[in-house]
């Protein structure tokens, strides 16, 4: 047994909970293009730039000053090991302090394969515009808008597992309890020019025909007419018993089942189910 429990995640139409605040772009984008920078409501510079998950295309590696973890590393120094090297004021790495002015760095090898990372949103428009929102001006028709939700729930799951921070310090909240299969009953967001068989993060075979707002999936931003319908709920559950429950269940598993129907504008509504197993021997 794996002694985790088995998840079913069903991202339904209208999903709060599967949608995403607009992808901006980022002001170190707009300075290296010569666009005008973010500010504050009263004029003021942006302090920060937002981060967005993302994913290295090559391996980096970058330099981390020490004790900046939090503000009161420094306080116990005495209790940490030596860094892996100093930076000067030119920017040079040495092994071994140069001057006092020299700053203590970790070295840090980061991968592709490491998952996502928080980086400034660099993308512009096509025309070499900032994106300001989800739409390329406001009242863009749907041409010229993109989607902010996700096609299933398996991103934000990957995000809580890449990013959340348990009490003890460690990470991996989902996949150290669960496993989680992703099933695009009711969607929220599509595939307009259809998916490869091969890039599919669903539970699901084949390749994905080009989707269809208001036909194949539903989401209510934005607003390009009465596309934000729902389909029955019990279509969901007929599809997700008929073809997913009845096989692949390894009998030596544990098969309490969490089903998330995401069908609400306000959020997720979050059912605890029966166990599988038993509702499976049952019908």
């Amino acid at each position: 047994m794996t002694g985790k429990a088995r998840i079913a995640h069903l991202a339904g139409p209208n999903a709060t909970i599967q949608n995403t605040p607009p992808l901006v772009t980022s002001n170190k984008a707009r300075a290296k293009h010569g666009l005008p920078l973010l500010a504050h409501s009263d004029g003021s510079p942006a302090r920060f730039d937002v981060l967005r998950t993302q994913r290295l295309a090559a391996p980096v590696t970058v330099y981390v000053e020490q004790f900046s973890a939090h503000p009161l590393e420094a306080d116990a120094a005495e209790l940490y090991g030596p860094p892996d090297g100093y930076i000067d004021s030119a920017g040079q790495v040495h092994k071994e302090r140069q001057s006092a002015r020299d700053k203590p760095v970790y070295e840090v090898e980061l991968h592709p394969e490491d998952g996502l990372y928080p980086l400034p949103y660099m993308a512009r428009q096509a025309g070499g515009a900032a994106w300001e929102e989800e739409c390329a001006f406001p009242g863009a028709p749907e041409a010229k808008a993109r989607q902010g939700f996700f096609p299933d729930g398996s991103r934000s799951f990957e995000e809580i597992d890449r990013l959340q921070i348990g009490e003890d310090g460690t990470g991996n909240l989902i996949s150290a309890k669960a496993e989680v299969d992703f099933y695009r009953i009711l969607p929220p967001s599509g595939y307009t020019k259809g998916l490869l068989a091969d890039h599919r993060t669903d539970t699901g075979t084949g390749h994905i025909r080009p989707e269809s707002r208001g036909v194949d999936f539903f989401p209510y931003k934005p607003p390009f007419g009465p596309c934000h319908q729902r389909r029955p709920a019990a279509l969901g559950r007929q599809q997700i018993r008929r073809r997913h429950l009845d096989r692949r269940q390894p009998t030596s598993r544990r098969d309490d089942l969490l089903v998330q129907f995401v069908d609400r504008h306000d959020g997720a509504d979050l059912r605890q189910c029966r166990s599988a197993a038993a509702r499976h021997d049952q019908q």
